[in-house]
């Protein structure tokens, strides 16, 4: 009978202890301040959903109110770095599908060709076949297939190489493509120089990388002589990568700018005068500093080049260390995120029937991004 007394003893207090416990989350949870950014995670975080009537029919509710309960966890900042305490005293080199290389090197899992790339490679032959003008397309190779050296054994990459080389053909069998093959000057280039073409902890190439294939792109004979220009670096800058692998056995990277003058620099949000927001060196995502961070259209007015010739440019994030050297060739250049971007590209490129056409993506974007057919809505 003791024995019994005792046990219920002990499992009444072990209910009391638990339903403590979550009430003290709930209270939690009313009670302290949301987090609508993670600078740790580098994202942004889902706060409490709005309870409508739509959101409890279609389910859209729980599931982000699902998301909101992780991750506005309480002290959730404070489980992140215990996860990356545990990570290196165990010495595991892998969190949440990026791995760590040599020299400290992230690479980022991938898995192979996805369904999502032989869509957007015909997305980008019907939109050639259709301009009516030359479109120059230029792929950036990611840290995995220039760097293959540091990438961990075993790790999952996609044969970037043969992809691109597949594309590169069928681009330049049309009469207006014209394709250019970025990853023979980034591998010459990191098998002689030293020069650090990728960020350890980002997930984009440097701007040194990004002068090599400005020059690629333009012809060297056209480039910008970069040792001419003003060099700025900031260090202490982590990245993309950093933020998902959350580990504590990482070096920091040094972030490089140009000072490139321009007389206007037009975003949805306003009128610059400068492609650099330089505040955003204060903060976790310090790339963001280049063109002041992505938005779906902007236009640069150049001061540089005088030439009489526009670029229409279509871009992901990797452009926008590179784009600056471009305004010494361009007097005008429109910069056009797809992602964020829903009008007509065509009647933008109505307006401008003399502008160039460029193409820059990087090979991860193009295998999983779903918005290049708005090249050809």
């Amino acid at each position: 009978m003791a024995s019994d007394e005792k046990r219920n003893t002990t499992e009444y207090l072990l209910l009391i202890l638990f339903g403590g416990c979550v009430m003290l989350t709930f209270l939690l949870y009313l009670i302290l301040p949301q987090n609508d950014f993670s600078q740790k995670e580098n994202r942004y975080l889902q706060t409490r959903p709005a309870i409508t009537l739509s959101g409890l029919k279609d389910g859209s509710f729980m599931d982000k109110f699902d998301t909101y309960t992780t991750e506005q966890l309480p002290f959730r900042e404070c489980l992140v770095d215990v996860k990356a305490m545990l990570n290196a005293l165990t010495l595991n080199r892998e969190n949440n599908d990026i791995v760590l290389g040599a020299d400290g090197y992230l690479f980022e899992k991938c898995y192979g060709k996805s369904t999502q790339l032989s869509k957007n490679e015909t997305a980008i032959l019907t939109f050639i076949e259709n301009a009516g003008r030359p479109v120059t397309v230029a792929i950036a190779p990611t840290a995995s297939e220039i760097l293959k050296d540091k990438v961990p054994a075993g790790c999952p990459q996609a044969d970037q190489s043969a992809e691109l080389k597949d594309l590169y053909d069928r681009i330049d069998a049309l009469p207006n493509g014209n394709s250019v093959d970025l990853a023979a000057v980034l591998a010459a280039e990191n098998a002689g120089s030293g020069v650090q073409l990728y960020y350890r902890t980002d997930h984009h190439w440097t701007t040194d990388a990004a002068y090599l294939a400005y020059g690629e792109i333009v012809g060297a004979e056209n480039a910008v002589d970069q040792a001419s220009l003003t060099r700025h670096s900031v260090d202490d800058f982590y990245g993309t990568m950093a933020a998902k692998y959350k580990g504590t056995d990482l070096s920091s990277d040094t972030l490089v700018w140009y000072d490139v003058p321009i007389e206007t620099f037009r975003r949805s949000d306003g009128d610059f005068d400068t492609l650099y927001d330089l505040d955003k060196l204060e903060i976790y995502d310090k790339y963001a500093m280049f063109l002041r961070g992505n938005d779906e259209i902007c236009t640069i007015g150049a001061e540089n080049a005088k030439t009489g010739r526009h670029l229409i440019v279509c871009k992901d994030s990797y452009a926008n260390c590179l784009i600056p050297f471009l305004t010494y060739n361009y007097d005008r250049i429109t910069v056009v995120d797809l992602r964020y971007y829903a009008e007509s590209l065509a009647g933008l490129l109505a307006e401008d029937p003399d502008a160039d056409i460029l193409l820059l993506y990087n090979f991860s974007f193009l295998n999983e991004d779903n918005h290049f057919y708005r090249l050809t809505s």
